[in-house]
């Protein structure tokens, strides 16, 4: 049995007793390793660490089953093997920045890009992906204040957002785009409303002075921020697996917190379509100082 076979093992394991009491060694074990030696090996191609994967996983199921169920709080923290419905909080809070009870309020989270609440465990496809398709490492840029135009949607819905897209490349030559970006296209992500509803805007960036705004699109005004800028190579299909590991790996490491800004995806002429695994595009994801 090769290493990625053993590490899909252990995840398995893992997935089956995520409400029972559990132990790296336990898991290490069910594996056929020694706990050290499994360590090293879990490590280097989850970049995670086994008991950092299993909380991770207990609060991503716990998160469904706020949002999914009526159970109370405190009953949900004990399924997941917390003590107490304090350090369940303190552990929701820090992996997905608000706490359970907000979380639960948010009805519309389900469908945002960086909440991780329906992440799937990993697989060999995963694991690939997390090799191959991530700079695990962003640059940290500063940019000026970026004005789009485009169509926007609520929800992240694919068949819709594959729709959205068509009708936008239709009608993009109806924008008066900022010279030198032609061939450039951006989707923005952002929170709006008292429910938190989730905003999906395909669109192109304008010139700095007033441009008019053809009937049915939305003009988009983001605020001069710090970026961490990830590079996905792959399909579209993985890109859960990008923001899984942006959110959940790099930026608790990075000392950085993640603002308020709306995060968003450049598109240019690396990008070959949704469909094809040497498609590149570009993640801004809106940071603090670290």
């Amino acid at each position: 049995m090769n290493y990625k076979d053993s590490v899909s093992k252990a995840i398995a394991y893992i997935e089956a007793r995520l409400t029972e009491k559990l132990s790296s060694a336990e898991v290490a074990e069910a594996a056929g390793y020694s706990p050290y030696h499994f360590h090293r090996i879990f490590q280097s191609l989850t970049r995670t660490s086994v008991s950092e994967y299993i909380s991770k996983r207990r609060l991503t199921r716990a998160a469904y089953d706020l949002f999914h169920t009526d159970g109370r709080i405190i009953e949900i923290a004990l399924r997941y093997r917390f003590d107490s419905q304090e350090a369940f909080t303190r552990a929701f809070r820090k992996l997905f920045s608000v706490s359970p009870g907000q979380f639960r309020k948010r009805r519309d989270m389900k469908d945002t890009l960086f909440r991780a609440m329906e992440k799937l465990p990993l697989d060999d496809a995963g694991l690939r992906h997390l090799h191959e398709g991530i700079s695990l490492e962003p640059s940290i840029v500063r940019l000026d204040e970026l004005r789009l135009v485009g169509l926007s949607i609520p929800g992240l819905r694919s068949d819709e957002i594959g729709r959205l897209w068509r009708s936008f490349r239709e009608r993009e030559r109806e924008i008066k785009r900022k010279p030198g970006t032609e061939g450039v296209a951006y989707s923005v992500i952002e929170l709006a409303g008292e429910g938190w509803e989730v905003l999906y805007t395909a669109c192109a960036e304008v010139d700095r002075e007033e441009s008019p705004v053809p009937a049915g699109m939305a003009a988009k005004r983001l605020p001069a921020a710090d970026y961490a800028v990830f590079s996905h190579k792959g399909t579209l299909a993985r890109l859960n697996d990008t923001f899984q590991y942006i959110y959940e790996e790099w930026l608790p490491r990075s000392g950085r917190i993640r603002t308020d800004a709306p995060e968003f995806a450049r598109y240019d002429e690396r990008y070959l379509g949704p469909a094809d695994e040497n498609s590149v595009l570009d993640l801004f994801i809106p940071v603090g100082p670290a």
